[in-house]
């Protein structure tokens, strides 16, 4: 599974927390998983493919408020070792908090940023990703938009 599944996962969760659970002021643990996540990606500083395989683990908490909105806690940790085509090792390791607030008809726009830092002499580089989610009135996902772009770090 690549990072974005992972996030239409998380999104799906929130969304499904939503229609089952009763409002209430006290926030439920709607998931607490490991999610598998594998892929390659490309570093830019020197031109190589770069094939990772790690574990994200993830715990989401949502709270429905009296008047329609609802407040996602979503806690992730994710470490990942990776290869690349030219021999060099990497290892990645990346913790976030992300809360969102919002009502049926969220508009949502998520910058994360992910550091792949070489155990060798290659250089380290990072990965940044802008996610964008819309959800319509009826609770469904209309639009969910990914990019990806990486840059040199040294």
């Amino acid at each position: 599974m690549n990072k974005i599944n992972g996030i239409v996962l998380v999104c799906s969760l929130v969304l499904l927390g939503m229609l089952f659970i009763t409002t209430n002021a006290n926030a439920a643990v709607i998931a607490n998983i490991d999610i598998p996540v594998n892929g390659t990606v490309f570093n830019p500083c020197n031109g190589e493919t770069v094939t990772f395989n790690g574990v994200e683990h993830l715990v989401v908490s949502l709270t429905l408020d009296a008047s329609g909105g609802f407040h996602s806690d979503e806690k992730l940790n994710v470490h990942v070792t990776a290869t690349g085509d030219q021999g060099n090792s990497y290892e990645g390791n990346q913790e976030e908090h992300l809360t969102i607030n919002g009502r049926v008809g969220l508009v949502q726009t998520l910058p994360q940023t992910f550091s792949e830092i070489s155990t060798g002499s290659a250089p380290n580089f990072e990965i940044h990703s802008l996610m964008h989610i819309t959800v319509n009135a009826n609770g469904t996902v209309t639009a969910f938009v990914s990019t990806y772009t990486s840059s040199c770090t040294g």
